[in-house]
């Protein structure tokens, strides 16, 4: 099959489309033996726990699989890395490669194909005509595009990439004769549901950010299916995640260092009718982003922001330059707080024509080049105003 790069990403047109990707992605679980899995070079919870999620379910097929990472999986996921460990599932980084090459790849919570994370010989897998590309995506918005094969890909509507994978799980439970097949006996595992439960949960802010009835219809259920199972599966005083709150307090953690930055952020804070945000200029934004690993910063700048929103009960906005040996854009995120219920954010991307980015209705992420902007706070002057205007 040829690849499907620089296509936009579009929803599943209909059930039966859907049931049929399931359907191949499935028949590759059966046919193949040896499976490497690849995120965004940036992942954040969703994506390491939609690498973990579906590495286990190769796992339980019998096969052989690995994920990739460019970094260590942060601290407040090490629950994850431990499963991966216990399941003597591989965590390849760096210069790593697959002990054995792969039959197929499968992508997850990856917008598009700039953004995977691999090295030298992952470049050379995916380029390969040969392996299969199978891929789980949630991210419709803006630039968003296939990294997949045609007739593989499961992207679709919804709050979380594992969201979509317990809904492939939950097709995978009505077939018997495949889970015969394969030799699978309990499908929804303590560790598998954990891992889900991360993405979903760690997504959506606990489900924060969902504002249709249809997000939160899905979200709920997914999660109240998933969370009966870990709750059920736990053993008393074990000390092991036994609710969603446990699990969120978790992911929530920030390290000494990351604390320090995060405060020291939001010093910077400013407040423009309902909009808190934090706009830092080329020197600041170096200034922090020398102090954490890029991908810690990241995971960051996402609770500052979050923080922002929900303390005006309002909407907060961040924005921060690249560094320049990582790329020459400005990087923008906003969210709402859970009191607004009534505005989508996405409007914004479409009336100030920005096509580098995407989200949801409470919550979105873009990216401007640097030399499109003069001065960073001259520059955010119209976007807040249109955001007090929603």
């Amino acid at each position: 099959m040829k690849s499907r790069a620089n296509i936009r990403k579009q929803a599943l047109p209909t059930i039966a489309e859907s049931n049929r990707t399931v359907a191949r992605i499935l028949d590759l679980l059966q046919q193949k033996d040896t499976f490497l899995l690849l995120g965004h070079e940036f992942p954040d919870e969703d994506c390491v726990a939609s690498l973990v999620s579906m590495a286990l379910i190769i796992h339980k097929c019998g096969k052989k699989v690995s994920l990739y990472l460019q970094n260590e999986i942060p601290g407040q996921l090490s629950f994850l890395a431990g499963i991966c460990a216990y399941n003597k599932i591989p965590l390849l980084q760096g210069d790593d490669k697959p002990a054995e090459h792969p039959q197929v790849i499968g992508i997850l919570d990856t917008p598009k194909p700039d953004m995977i994370a691999l090295n030298s010989a992952i470049s050379g897998y995916l380029a390969s005509p040969d392996i299969p590309i199978f891929e789980f995506d949630h991210h419709l918005s803006a630039d968003a595009q296939y990294s997949g094969r045609p007739g593989l890909c499961l992207v679709n509507r919804a709050s979380s990439t594992c969201e979509l994978i317990g809904f492939f799980c939950a097709k995978l439970s009505r077939r018997p004769d495949i889970l015969a097949t394969l030799g699978i006996r309990n499908l929804y595992s303590r560790n598998l549901v954990l891992s889900l439960l991360t993405g979903m949960i760690a997504d959506t802010k606990f489900g924060i950010t969902l504002k249709t009835d249809r997000d939160r219809f899905f979200y709920n259920y997914f999660t109240n299916r998933f969370a009966s199972i870990l709750r059920d599966s736990n053993y008393k005083n074990s000390g092991n995640y036994s609710s969603l709150t446990d699990i969120f307090k978790s992911i929530q953690l920030l390290t000494v260092n990351e604390r320090d930055v995060y405060l020291r952020l939001l010093s910077h804070t400013k407040v423009l009718g309902k909009v808190a945000y934090i706009a830092l200029d080329y020197e600041n934004s170096h200034n922090y982003l020398t102090r954490l690993e890029p991908g810690l910063f990241v995971k960051v700048i996402k609770s500052v922001t979050d923080e922002l929103c929900d303390k005006s009960e309002g909407i907060g906005l961040t924005a921060y330059y690249d560094m320049s040996e990582t790329s020459d854009l400005i990087q923008f995120r906003i969210r709402t707080s859970k009191s607004i219920t009534n505005i989508d954010l996405r409007t914004i991307l479409t009336e100030f024509s920005i096509t580098d980015g995407g989200g949801h209705p409470g919550a979105i992420g873009f990216r401007i080049p640097k030399n499109q902007v003069s001065d960073i706070h001259t520059y955010i002057i119209p976007l807040l105003e249109r955001l007090n205007a929603l």
